[in-house]
């Protein structure tokens, strides 16, 4: 198909005249061949004019048709993959700041989660990046087989990731951060060698007044908390001056 469009595609002045005369001949030899393919004299007008417009030009319109059905697939395949990730097959970043932005005006309540891959530098530096884009994959897996179908999430970059829960209480955010930060299983490379890894999840509960912003900055914060804390936990902002193990942020080891 993709074929079809490059050929009747002008890309001159002249392939516009070129295929301009092109197609007007075809309409024209369409039109002589309908003409000379019977005697229409004995033909009611209104009979010719119907048989003339199917047989002449349904074919071209038909044709017409075709063509933008297909436009219009590509163009809704091209949108779709300008808002993916092209590995992980989540929400980008720019699709996925949109989705929350919508999705927090609209929801009563909820929770912005990031997600972190602990010592995916490590995975990167002993089996090589082959074995980090599959446990990538397998977090990504992970992360929808665990989401409600009212969730969104998203690759925000490198092994970081982001989900919106819709519509949460602060139980639900407890459960499913608490999934999320079970050992995933993926492969290293053709041997297919069994590893796991971990992630580590802050959260930032939706509150009055707070924008989107203000929720990254948040879990973000709970984040480097979690980090600091041992890695593949959950850690909520609500909690952190509130727990006895608090460790400044701006100290946290990733």
């Amino acid at each position: 198909m993709n074929t079809i469009l490059r050929m009747l595609e002008p890309r001159s002045r002249l392939g516009v005249l070129v295929r301009f005369t092109l197609y007007v001949s075809l309409i024209g030899i369409a039109n002589g061949a309908f003409t000379l393919w019977r005697d229409w004299q004995a033909v009611p007008l209104p009979v010719y004019l119907v048989a003339h417009a199917v047989l002449v030009g349904g074919p071209f319109t038909a044709f017409f048709f075709f063509m933008l059905m297909q436009q219009v697939r590509l163009q809704k395949q091209l949108s779709r993959l300008s808002r993916m990730d092209g590995l992980t097959g989540l929400n980008n970043r720019r699709s996925f700041m949109e989705m929350a932005e919508r999705l927090m005006q609209n929801s009563d309540g909820g929770a912005l989660l990031l997600i972190d891959a602990d010592h995916f530098k490590k995975i990167n530096d002993t089996y090589g990046h082959q074995a980090g884009d599959k446990c990538l994959k397998s977090i990504a897996h992970a992360m929808m087989w665990n989401l409600r179908e009212t969730d969104i999430a998203g690759r925000i970059g490198g092994e970081e990731f982001a989900v919106f829960l819709a519509n949460a209480t602060p139980a639900q955010v407890r459960t499913i951060g608490a999934r999320l930060t079970k050992p995933i299983p993926f492969s290293a490379g053709s041997d297919d060698r069994p590893l796991t890894v971990t992630l580590s999840v802050g959260a930032a509960p939706c509150c009055d007044g707070c924008s989107l912003d203000d929720l990254f900055h948040r879990a973000d914060h709970a984040l480097y908390q979690a980090k600091a804390l041992g890695r593949a936990r959950v850690v909520i902002w609500d909690e952190i001056e509130e727990s006895p193990g608090f460790v400044d942020a701006s100290r946290a080891v990733c």
